[in-house]
């Protein structure tokens, strides 16, 4: 089972992303200009690659993780 803190913080991020997008919308009602666009652009648009590579990161340290807690449990003491 992948590294239950890791997974969480995915899941978290995840949440993070959504609730920004959901936010962001709203402001278009109010705020619909260039500057608007260019903000997006700017900032907003390179996040979804970035989350979905951080996410990918995540995964695979949560895997990483999980096999040096095998890797650790399955020595046997020695004496």
């Amino acid at each position: 089972m992948a590294n239950a803190n890791v997974v969480a913080g995915t899941t978290r991020l995840k949440h993070a992303i959504k609730t920004l997008k959901d936010q962001w919308l709203i402001t278009e009602a109010t705020w619909n200009d260039k500057v608007r666009h260019r903000f997006e652009e700017r900032y907003l648009a390179p996040l979804d690659p970035a989350i979905d590579a951080a996410v990918i990161g995540m995964f695979k340290l949560a895997e990483v993780l999980d096999q040096v807690r095998r890797d650790c449990s399955d020595r046997s003491p020695t004496l």
